[in-house]
């Protein structure tokens, strides 16, 4: 099994097996983004196997397949989030520092001023 840009119709007729279109690329797409898989099988006597692009990413989807363009922009969100994530720790922990070191301090002045008293 192969990707192909193009069917090729001297080996046999050119149409995919799901839905039979042909090599044609649909309205928004152009014949440069159209590409077909090629089964490596023979139908029909001779005929060659072939799942066009629009068949191919409907299979995908139906079983939970993920373009690269989501995955890439998904990634950078959990990037992003990451980072925040890790100021936000940092403003935390150096407002635990802050606390704990004025906690301390308020010891020492109410130790001071019993031992005065």
């Amino acid at each position: 099994m192969h990707k192909v840009a193009r069917m090729d119709p001297a080996i046999g007729p050119p149409n995919c097996l799901v839905c039979n279109r042909g090599n044609n690329a649909d309205d928004p797409d152009s014949m440069d983004d159209f590409w077909a898989m090629d089964l490596e099988r023979d139908v029909n006597w001779g005929d060659p196997a072939y799942i066009c692009k629009y068949c191919c990413e409907a299979i995908g989807a139906e079983v939970g397949y993920v373009p690269h363009e989501q995955l890439d922009a998904a990634n950078a969100t959990i990037k992003e989030k990451n980072k925040e994530i890790h100021k936000l720790q940092a403003e935390t922990d150096s407002l635990r520092r802050r606390f704990r070191s004025t906690r301390l301090g308020k010891k020492a002045l109410r130790s001071t001023k019993e031992q005065l008293a």
